[in-house]
């Protein structure tokens, strides 16, 4: 499968969320019943035992959930659930560790992988809306056509990969802060991409340093802001702090120094 197609095939469709949902917290069986089978099937990705994970996949999404690349997790972490449909529906967000395929990421990362799951036969199940088609960095792409196999990629945008990899850009790599008095600075992230991606902080922890990423999720032209706030400090050293863009799995450097 092409690196493309994979990028595509990271982001499944997210059904819309009722306004009641999205402020009311789900029944404690309810969250504790989708928690079980997203473990079960995540722990069959790290264990690469797939049957496994079959045994919570929809019916009608069995065929293309056999034809899809897995994800290559090392471990994973349960890190957003957002309920809909009167709870019998959830959109989530599981961070899956894995090496990516480029230079510069000699160490494992955690890759956000959002999916859906929906209540079939009393039970959480993962499922893939093919009918709906998917919004991607790429653009959103139509469902495909009637007739259509579901097993392996469906056909998607030609994609350049070059425009792909500068498609999330910060407008500056570095910025100084002083050790003696209180001081700020502001990196602009913009997405130049058609359709949305999720940022990730991975920044470590500094004494008297607060560093805030303003927005994770960004939509084809939108841009978002990590601000840096500073408190007198002596001794301090410099860093590189990350912005981990997914599906597309690059990272935007930031070397952090100090007057």
């Amino acid at each position: 499968m092409s690196r493309a197609c994979l990028f595509l095939l990271l982001i499944s469709t997210l059904s819309g969320q009722t306004a009641k949902n999205a402020f009311e917290k789900a029944p404690p069986d309810v969250d504790a019943a989708l928690r079980q089978n997203m473990t079960k099937f995540y722990q069959a990705h790290v264990d690469k035992k797939f049957r496994l994970a079959e045994q919570v996949v929809a019916e009608d999404s069995k065929d293309t959930f056999f034809g899809l690349n897995k994800a290559a997790c090392l471990a994973f972490k349960i890190d957003k659930i957002v309920y809909s449909d009167d709870f019998k529906k959830a959109k989530t967000t599981v961070l899956c560790n894995q090496y990516l395929p480029f230079p510069g990421f000699e160490k494992p990362v955690d890759v956000p992988i959002p999916d859906t799951w929906k209540i079939e036969n009393g039970q959480w199940a993962w499922y893939l809306d093919l009918a709906a088609g998917k919004d991607t960095p790429f653009g959103h792409r139509n469902p495909p056509k009637e007739g259509t196999p579901t097993t392996g990629p469906t056909p998607g945008p030609m994609v350049n990969m070059d425009a792909v990899m500068k498609g999330v850009q910060a407008d500056k790599n570095a910025v100084m802060l002083s050790s003696k008095e209180p001081s700020n600075d502001v990196v602009r992230i913009a997405n130049s991409l058609p359709g949305p991606v999720t940022l990730r902080l991975d920044a470590p922890s500094t004494a008297g340093l607060k560093v805030t990423l303003e927005r994770t999720e960004l939509k084809g032209g939108e841009q978002t802001r990590v601000l840096f706030q500073s408190e007198p400090a002596a001794n301090r050293k410099a860093f590189e702090l990350q912005v981990l863009v997914s599906p597309i799995n690059i990272m935007i450097p930031i070397q952090v120094s100090f007057q």
